[in-house]
């Protein structure tokens, strides 16, 4: 959502655009709007995942308070837990096709040849918000505002917390989080994911 926000080009997506590529937060009260606008859309009405929200207590209560309002259940959160350092050399190893938006990652999922795309032979670049010292700032918010969010799901009973081990290739994060949510969150069987 913010990153739509941003690429729209107003004078709101112009801000959201300058935070993100420095690796900041966006204010609780912008992004609280655009979740609740969302939310309220048809498509979401038998149920949707979000990622990378709530990112602050103040997010935890107003998403609740959402949920409420609309007649949803209380959010489940998924919490990847992974080392710090793992997460900075993910971060950083993160490259994108400027032209059709394939991401790619130097560690897990690299290019047939290093720095084109696969598909257009386009140069990759990274974001820039995938840089070091975004990647610390990032860390550094979720230890200061993000974590306590698990906290206040725990004791509260406000939501669900389903920890995942994300220390693996990302098949088999993939599984555990589908494996989690298919046996902890009472999905209606029209919507669970078939195999393929």
């Amino acid at each position: 959502m913010l990153r739509r926000e941003s690429s729209a080009g107003s004078e709101l997506g112009v801000e959201i655009g300058r935070l993100l590529a420095a690796g900041q937060l966006v204010p609780d009260a912008v992004v609280n709007g655009l979740l609740a606008a969302r939310l309220a859309e048809p498509d979401c009405r038998d149920g949707f995942l979000i990622d990378g929200y709530p990112r602050t207590v103040e997010q935890a209560v107003h998403l609740g308070r959402v949920l409420r309002e609309l007649g949803h259940p209380a959010p489940v959160l998924i919490h990847l837990d992974v080392p710090e350092e793992v997460l900075l050399r993910r971060l950083t190893a993160r490259w994108c096709c400027p032209r059709c938006n394939t991401v790619y990652n130097l560690v897990t999922r690299p290019p047939r040849q290093p720095g084109l795309c696969d598909h257009d032979f386009s140069r990759l670049c990274q974001r820039q918000d995938d840089t070091m010292a975004t990647a610390m700032e990032r860390l550094e918010a979720y230890w200061r505002l993000t974590n306590p969010v698990l906290e206040y799901f725990t004791s509260t009973g406000a939501g669900q917390v389903l920890p995942v081990d994300a220390n693996h290739s990302p098949d088999a994060v993939f599984a555990e989080i589908r494996s989690a949510i298919e046996t902890q969150v009472l999905i209606p069987s029209r919507l669970r994911p078939r195999a393929i």
